[in-house]
């Protein structure tokens, strides 16, 4: 595992190809503080599914806003930007699945 911090929080990789090689997928839990917002982003070469664990976030993809709660799903769409914003009084956790062991990560 590999803890990275981000803009508004920090990254834990669980799994990818320079953890495994021959993963062919990526996974990582991502943690946003109370009233942070990430980057804003794209992956150009895999699509990303964002389950939230727990909190209360808006998810930015391309110029829509997602509300989302504990329990909720979004896809991620091959090269949409996209950021996520706590908007709740507590630390946002959530499971990020990439279909790529490596992912692109472009700031826009």
């Amino acid at each position: 595992m590999k803890r990275v911090a981000i803009q508004g929080g920090h990254m834990v990789w669980l799994m990818d190809d320079t953890i495994e090689s021959g993963a062919n997928q990526s996974l990582a839990e991502m943690y946003v503080n109370p009233g942070e917002v990430s980057e804003l982003h794209c992956h150009g070469n895999c699509t990303e599914v964002v389950y939230l664990i727990s909190g209360h976030i808006r998810q930015r993809i391309n110029d829509e806003w997602i509300e989302m709660r504990a329990g909720d799903v979004c896809l991620i769409p091959f090269g949409a930007k996209h950021q996520t914003k706590n908007i709740g009084d507590e630390i946002a956790k959530m499971v990020l699945a990439y279909s790529s062991g490596i992912r692109e990560y472009e700031a826009v």
